[in-house]
């Protein structure tokens, strides 16, 4: 049975968050897995526009969201789960011969390799701001060249740092067609629309092809060196390597993730064991707490979701404002999202946004 107090609650803090400007388009649920196993109906909120700009429509439930970093779950870490149930991937042998690393540290972000490197500052040295138009098989032998030519940081193993690089050698690594391959796998569970946008136009054009078909899709960022992005990646790695990686470029709808949520727990994708193998929670010596592929929360309430999920809970957050939280043992799942990067990635507020929503539910779940 629907909270009506927590909606309403829930409601105002999206409205008062979109009315700040935090992000000008907002959708939100949250609720109990079983529910989305079972088809029944749950709770969906949406408010805000498309973007800030005049005449923007309205969002709902057909509105499609940069999903960012959540791409490392719902389908990276999703693959990786897949290959290791079918037996062609075990987690403790390399994935790159040469490299001293295994799938288990890409996966726990614990290769040693650093958190981030602009690529893409290399990518437009060499092909200009007119990548695009670069077939993306020459722009991925650059971009992999200079992806290749980072070492580790630290040895493998010895601690934990969130690590877009590693994610980057996990999508290359799993399939030479991660799309395909992920759109094939989504295909299993009812209702998963999820999918790539390849990066093939230009930033204007493809918001002139979004305006002629009448898609909805919640602006990004208007960025510096691209201007304003809608259906396109916002990360600019994923967007000059051709919005196709195992770090980010997914989109989707709240109801994309719902249909995730239930396909998953319901064994659509991997069974049940495979699942508590991957959820696991794994620590270093600093601090530092992530299960195979999964993020989790802080043991002090510090993170995100403060103390509004247990200790047993799997996520992610992503950078355009995203998230998406489940806990298995007690049966709950909080799904935020945001454009929060529009009109600038500067704007850090979502923080304190996603931890003030978490706790919200925390009287609710």
């Amino acid at each position: 049975m629907e909270n009506t107090y927590a909606v309403r609650r829930i409601r105002e803090g999206l409205e008062r968050a979109v009315s700040d400007g935090i992000g000008s388009a907002m959708a939100a649920s949250f609720g109990r897995i079983e529910d989305l196993v079972t088809g029944r109906p749950v709770t969906e909120i949406y408010t805000g526009h498309a973007s800030l700009f005049f005449g923007a429509a309205e969002i709902g439930p057909f509105t499609r969201f940069d999903l960012a970093s959540l791409s490392k779950i719902l389908g990276t870490t999703l693959l990786a789960m897949k290959r290791v149930e079918e037996g062609s991937l075990r987690l403790d042998e390399r994935p790159i011969p040469d490299r001293p690393f295994n799938w288990r540290d890409l996966l726990l972000h614990a290769s040693g390799l650093p958190a981030w490197r602009p690529f893409y500052e290399a990518m437009i040295g060499h092909f200009g701001p007119g990548l695009h138009s670069v077939p993306v098989e020459e722009r991925s032998r650059l971009f992999f060249s200079e992806l290749d030519s980072v070492g580790q940081e630290s040895a493998p193993g010895s601690r934990i740092v969130y690590s877009d690089l590693g994610f980057l050698h996990l999508g290359r690594a799993l399939s030479s067609d991660l799309s395909s391959d992920l759109a094939s796998l989504w295909s299993r569970a009812p209702g998963v629309g999820l999918h790539f946008r390849p990066v093939i136009r230009s930033p204007l054009q493809e918001r002139f092809s979004i305006e002629a078909t009448g898609e909805s899709v919640a602006m990004t960022e208007i960025c510096p060196w691209r201007g304003p992005l809608a259906g396109l990646v916002h990360d600019d790695n994923c967007y000059t390597l051709g919005g196709v990686a195992g770090h980010a470029g997914v989109f989707g709808t709240l109801p994309d993730l719902l249909a995730w949520i239930g396909g998953l727990f319901r064994g659509d994708f991997v069974s049940m064991r495979t699942i508590r193998e991957f959820s696991n929670p794994m620590a270093d010596g600093s601090g530092g707490r992530r299960a195979l592929g999964f993020d989790c929360p802080a043991m002090d309430g510090s993170g995100s979701t403060g103390f509004a999920f247990s200790q047993d809970s799997i996520g992610h957050l992503g950078f355009t404002g995203t998230s998406l939280w489940m806990d298995p043992v007690n049966g709950n799942y909080a799904i935020l999202l945001t454009n929060r990067v529009h009109p600038s990635r500067e704007d850090n507020r979502i923080r304190a946004f996603r931890r003030a929503f978490h706790e919200e539910l925390r009287n609710h779940l």
